[in-house]
């Protein structure tokens, strides 16, 4: 196992914070650095703890969870937040992705489940809880397509490769590249879509027709 992940919890509710608090306290792989009861504190938050990853609440009193995560990703694009939340709806659901989430949770997710998820999302991965998946899907599959995507023949495989959820690493060994070759790809085709993070690669890759919703819930070969 690696070193524990440092973790930032975002959450208005002093009882869930306490629950977090507990969860994480003798956890061999998550250790909480901080804590913040809005979103008007999590920059600040942020700055003073600097974690690997924010476990962010949506619906906040004074600045809500997709605000937060907007402006903490724009300050810090590599920072990395995966939104822990009641609603998954669909417009929730897209404004938090749309904003710079990484992941997105319902909440009842257990500690091990947590750090999983975690995991993944600083290893550049995609964790959706299974409702919130049906959702995405549901979303761009409704959404309009566009005329063209722009992408060259290598570019359309690794957006095909992101929908199975593989980390750059799985990517790389079958694309026969390197880890920072992988990243350099990705970070070309947000720049051509104009998109941050993968998630948002992912749904518009499906919008316009490149990946197969199907693919979002199977295994590679």
């Amino acid at each position: 196992m690696g070193a524990r992940i440092r973790l930032l919890v975002v959450d208005d509710d002093a009882a869930v914070r306490q629950a977090y608090r507990t969860m994480f306290a003798q956890h061999p792989a998550v250790i909480l650095v901080g804590e913040a009861s809005d979103g008007s504190e999590v920059t600040a938050a942020y700055a003073r703890t600097r974690p690997d990853v924010v476990l962010m609440d949506l619906q906040m009193p004074v600045v809500s969870g997709v605000d937060a995560t907007r402006e903490l990703c724009g300050r810090w694009p590599d920072a990395t937040v995966v939104v822990m939340t009641t609603f998954s709806t669909r417009d929730h659901v897209v404004a938090a992705l749309r904003a710079g989430a990484s992941g997105y949770l319902v909440k009842g997710v257990n500690a091990t489940g947590i750090a999983v998820a975690l995991r993944q999302a600083i290893a550049g991965e995609m964790p959706l809880s299974s409702a919130v998946r049906r959702e995405l899907v549901s979303t761009v599959m409704t959404a309009p397509e566009s005329a063209g995507h722009t992408l060259t023949p290598r570019e359309v495989e690794l957006v095909r490769w992101l929908a199975h959820g593989l980390s750059n690493a799985q990517i790389a060994t079958r694309m026969h590249l390197s880890e920072g070759s992988v990243k350099q790809y990705v970070a070309r085709i947000g720049d051509k879509w104009g998109v941050r993070a993968r998630t948002q690669i992912l749904i518009r890759g499906i919008q316009l027709g490149i990946v197969d919703p199907d693919t979002l819930s199977s295994s590679p070969s």
